[in-house]
């Protein structure tokens, strides 16, 4: 059986459903201050309950931080996946989100594929507040 490991507990922005992110992941995104890709430790993240795709800020000195998130040692149920990297459409703007996604373990990339064309997309925004429109790539 899979050992607890630590996770961040956010809430979907728009249903309200919890999302369990393993923190361990996501640190290793902003691990190194050269390759941060913005400097708020902001994410996108998938709602499994209603598809949608929102910003989330994790650093809790952060104004557009939700107080009620919190971290917790949960056992891993799904494959969470970390990229592509979303950029800002804005001139001049340089931060990056990477987008966090979690299956079933056993969901087949052909699944997975058809489950992404169902993601909403309307309220994603970089950290500076820009709308990031939703990106031309393909889940291997």
């Amino acid at each position: 059986m899979d050992e607890r490991i630590l996770h961040y507990e956010l809430r979907c922005k728009s249903c309200g459903a919890p999302m369990l992110l393993p923190v361990g992941m996501i640190g290793r995104l902003f691990a190194l201050p050269d390759t941060q890709p913005n400097s708020s430790y902001a994410i996108a993240a998938v709602c499994r309950q209603c598809k949608s795709v929102d910003t989330y800020f994790l650093e809790r000195n952060h104004p557009r931080h939700t107080p009620d998130y919190i971290e917790k040692f949960a056992y891993p149920i799904r494959d969470t996946m970390d990229g592509p990297m979303l950029g800002c459409g804005e001139e001049g703007c340089r931060a990056l989100l990477p987008l966090i996604a979690q299956w079933i373990p056993e969901t087949p990339t052909k699944e997975r594929k058809a489950e992404v064309e169902t993601w909403r997309w309307g309220h994603l925004q970089c950290p500076a507040g820009h709308s990031i429109a939703k990106p031309d790539w393909e889940l291997l």
